[in-house]
């Protein structure tokens, strides 16, 4: 998501009608004849030469599909009302400047959940982080992107607004997490983007928590997606050198650098790394299903089934089990990578099925799955032309995999 070309001139109600005109791909007598009115008097609206009355505003609202914004920009009495009037003009500005990797149908998802946002203006940064960081665990879908993506305007507009440090240390979670779910869905370009800006919005916010968990987040999913060795293991040792106190940053990037000792075949580098984040699990705050308890797990099962042996793999596997369970797509994850020890023993068939299995647990196109059943078919002989393994080889993802180039 790209968010440009938003001033002042265009956050008003007629460069806004003209903003959602051009996002919806209606001419001037396209958008006249779907709303029943006249393609001058549209053009007069949009350059601000006669006033948007509140019965254009519902006749436009309907054609455009606009879920009554335009009818709320000319509505309401007083200061607060016009404050709101200038947050969701902003707002629809903003969102309609979205470009390259947004759908028209993700585009309506964000202005509907950002005219929300715009509208209440949350204050409370830490509930909504916590609330979404919650989500990206446990229902990743395409709903949560579109919310994200409102939310990160609104911050975007709070920030122009008055720079305060929560909410630059509000829009550095929400990058992070919008690059997180991006990655889900295969697009790591995008996603190495965003992690990116988190980093420098963190670097920012002088907020030592914020600033380690974005950059060991970043370099623990970076892993998954692609990033060089050198550079997961530069951002883990930067996230662990700015605080000595334990920390969730510091969690996460001791799972990067276990996830890189995996994926290069050191067993017991990745070990040591799994042992350091059960060390901290004590000392760091526990946020049920998704806490570190559950996430150290997950790396545990990880590092055992791409380098470690049978026994080691049936260990994690067994505690995997007890500790993911109130999380469906790190439980399916887990289940996937001891479906890869078993093929590695030379259980090919059965290994194919177990990872099947696993992936029909989650009803989300989440795509670091589809890696993680690309990583099965490594242990898999090419010739092999079985049922569940060419129905894996169709879920897997196609692309090179991280572990090819990490």
């Amino acid at each position: 998501m790209v968010l440009t070309g938003v001033d002042d001139a265009d956050a008003t109600p007629g460069g806004t009608l003209r903003r959602l005109r051009d996002a919806a791909g209606y001419s001037l007598a396209g958008l006249a004849k779907r709303a029943g009115m006249d393609r001058t008097l549209i053009s007069m609206l949009e350059r601000g030469k006669r006033p948007i009355r509140p019965h254009h505003a519902e006749a436009l609202d309907k054609a455009l599909g606009a879920n009554g914004a335009l009818q709320a920009l000319v509505e309401g009495e007083g200061g607060a009302a016009m404050q709101r009037r200038e947050a969701i003009a902003w707002m629809l500005s903003a969102v309609t400047s979205v470009t390259a990797t947004t759908n028209r149908a993700t585009l309506d998802e964000v202005l509907r959940f950002g005219l929300i946002g715009a509208m209440e203006q949350p204050e409370d940064w830490d509930s909504t982080i916590s609330e979404m960081q919650r989500r990206l665990v446990l229902v990743p879908d395409e709903e949560f992107g579109a919310t994200v993506g409102a939310k990160l305007l609104v911050v975007r507009k709070a920030l122009a607004d008055r720079s305060r440090s929560d909410d630059v240390r509000a829009a550095a979670m929400l990058s992070l997490l919008y690059g997180l779910w991006q990655g889900n869905q295969g697009r790591y370009g995008s996603a190495m983007g965003w992690y990116h800006t988190a980093s420098a919005l963190a670097r920012k916010s002088g907020d030592p928590e914020i600033e380690t968990y974005v950059l060991g987040r970043s370099a623990s999913r970076g892993v998954y997606e692609g990033m060089s060795r050198k550079r997961v293991t530069e951002l883990a040792e930067e996230a662990l050198a700015v605080t000595g106190r334990p920390t969730l940053g510091g969690f996460e990037a001791r799972g990067a650098l276990a996830g890189v000792h995996a994926m290069t075949g050191n067993v017991d580098g990745g070990r040591e790394q799994v042992r350091a984040m059960r060390a901290l699990v004590g000392d760091l705050p526990d946020d049920g299903p998704t806490g570190p308890a559950a996430r150290a797990a997950n790396f545990d099962v990880f590092v055992e089934a791409r380098a470690g042996d049978a026994q080691g793999a049936e260990r994690a596997r067994a505690e995997t089990e007890t500790a993911l369970a109130r999380t469906p797509l790190w439980l399916a994850e887990s289940r996937i990578y001891y479906a890869l020890s078993v093929a590695r023993a030379g259980f090919v068939s059965g290994g194919a099925a177990l990872a099947l299995e696993a992936i029909r647990t989650v009803p989300w196109n989440v795509h670091t799955l589809a890696m993680a059943a690309a990583d099965v078919l490594t242990a898999i002989p090419r010739e092999d032309q079985s049922d569940e393994v060419m129905e894996l080889r169709r879920y897997a993802a196609p692309a090179t995999r991280p572990w090819e180039t990490l």
